[in-house]
């Protein structure tokens, strides 16, 4: 094959990038590289292909080759650095990540994803910088103005977020992201919003997921104005369409529950010793289920002059699922339930320490605020026994509304439904009796409704059981500036307030199968 054979096959590759045909793609690199095996190009597009595919390891090895063949491509470099952090290697994503801020700074499209690596490894200071530089440089460019707004809401600059997105919408009014996320930045005052979203949905060309964010964000507009019979209409058939495109079995959570049950009860837990290493700085593990005022507890706690937000980290349940030795997707499943009472847990402690090294500061304690660490809380007890353990939980029926009218990124599929979300419930329930039982006062409980309804008072409690003094700034955490890259990140920059405590109440008749299965479960609604 000469070299314009090879040009003329990589100029077809490209095409076909460019038309997401991964196969042919692939394909057409595996014949260049016969003939020519330093084609760093083709070397790139099979990482791509390999990354898109989820098939990471092979992603790294691809991208790991064009470096050697050319140390300079800091576009592989960048992709490398995205596929370290879907391999759950934050620190290893960074160290790549920085090495490519000065060679990328005159394009945008690398720019837009050297952001989106920086603000999911938690650096969302970093990545705004770059984000802004992005849409500067392609101020057209719809999905950069998007991922830009979307990093200004988790800075607290809920201003420029909108005038970003309004910005975007201006180029593009059927943008469906934008209309969603525009909905997020501020509170709806008038319906002239919701017209037009109502337009686009009546347009036979909305698809795909557009469709769901424009019913998730006319239910949050809607609500805005207290009109709650168009609000929940919304919010059902958002749910129902973003059900419909998940793959999720819910007899899979049921399993999990029944799993963690059986394995860490009190036999576990007496045969199993606490690690014995003293740290320097130590966690304080914020969890519940999503939408519980974990965010604002978490806040609460991070304003304190002794403690560091590190914000939701995945890296407590990949190092369990890594040294449980089980390799298909999802952190919480039945089958790493099954091998979770052999895990050794000096080892997960010491990886989860390692892992998160690159975002502290010094700091005494520092905040992990991953909702879903409920489902492991006896391992992080007896693996952190200086740790300590918060768990946020309010009214169940408060609690299970503010997950169905939640449009969510990739996790918690169980809460599209009003029957999958009763069973989860009930399955956490529970799951969190057993753990009181086990733990006792090592769990330290907070009732979202308790603390809004008394704040200072509550505060004091928290701060106490935690070991640390009161301070003023705790009362005033919606005046702390650093990120927060959660559904919730706009409520935490208000004062404290009680608008959403027995918010269910509007919805009474349309959560009735859900309050009826809950108290058939033997559930305190009150």
């Amino acid at each position: 094959m000469s070299q314009t054979d090879i040009s003329g096959k990589l100029g077809r590759v490209r095409d076909a990038v460019s038309a997401r045909d991964w196969r042919t793609a692939t394909a057409l690199c595996i014949e260049i590289l016969k003939q020519d095996p330093r084609q760093a190009d083709a070397h790139l597009v099979l990482g791509l292909a390999a990354a898109e595919g989820g098939k990471i390891d092979m992603a790294l090895r691809a991208f790991d080759t064009v470096l050697k063949i050319d140390p300079a491509r800091f576009d592989a470099r960048i992709q490398k650095a995205r596929c370290l952090v879907q391999a759950g290697r934050p620190a290893a994503a960074e160290q790549e990540a920085l090495q490519c801020i000065e060679p990328a700074e005159h394009n945008p499209k690398l720019l837009d994803l050297l952001a989106t690596v920086f603000s999911h490894i938690g650096k969302q200071e970093r990545a705004g910088p770059l984000i802004q530089r992005a849409a500067e440089l392609a101020p057209q460019d719809i999905s950069i103005l998007s991922n830009a707004a979307a990093i200004q809401l988790f800075l607290g600059s809920n201003r420029e977020a909108a005038a970003t997105l309004e910005h975007a919408l201006q180029l593009d009014p059927a943008h469906a992201r934008s209309h969603w996320q525009l909905s997020k930045a501020r509170k709806a005052r008038d319906s002239d919003h919701c017209q037009e979203m109502e337009a686009l949905l009546a347009q036979q060309h909305a698809s795909g997921e557009a469709p769901v964010y424009l019913h998730y964000a006319l239910g949050k507009e809607y609500e805005d104005l207290e009109r709650w019979d168009q609000a929940w209409k919304h919010y059902q058939q958002g749910a129902d369409k973003q059900r419909q495109r998940l793959q999720y079995q819910a007899s899979e959570d049921q399993a999990l529950f029944d799993t963690l049950l059986a394995r860490l009860d009190e036999r576990w837990l007496t045969a199993t010793p606490p690690t014995p290493r003293a740290h320097t700085s130590e966690p304080i593990f914020i969890l519940g289920l999503p939408r519980s005022g974990s965010t604002l507890v978490e806040r609460i706690i991070a304003s304190h002059s002794q403690v560091q937000s590190l914000g939701e980290l995945a890296q407590w349940p990949l190092a369990v699922k890594r040294l449980s030795n089980i390799r298909q997707p999802g952190l919480f499943q039945p089958a790493i339930a099954a091998r979770a009472d052999t895990v050794d847990l000096q080892r997960a402690a010491t990886q989860y320490r390692e892992e998160i090294a690159y975002l502290q500061d010094g700091s005494a304690l520092f905040t992990d605020k991953l909702p879903a660490n409920f489902l492991y809380l006896p391992l992080l007890a007896r693996a952190f026994p200086q740790g300590r353990l918060v768990h946020v939980y309010r009214n169940p029926l408060d609690s299970c509304f503010a997950m169905y009218k939640q449009l969510f990124a990739d996790a918690y599929p169980f809460s599209y439904t009003l029957g999958e979300l009763a069973d989860y419930y009930i399955g956490y329930h529970r799951l969190m009796a057993h753990w009181r039982r086990l733990l006792g006062d090592r769990l330290i409980e907070v009732n979202y409704d308790q603390l809004v309804r008394e704040q200072e008072p509550q505060t004091r409690l928290l701060l106490e059981s935690l070991g640390l003094p009161f301070e003023t700034d705790c009362l005033e955490f919606h005046r702390t500036s650093s990120a927060t890259a959660t559904a919730s990140a706009a409520q935490v920059r208000q004062p404290m307030h009680s608008l959403s405590v027995g918010r269910w109440q509007m919805f009474a008749e349309q959560l009735s199968p859900l309050k009826q299965r809950l108290e058939a479960a033997g559930i305190a609604l009150e």
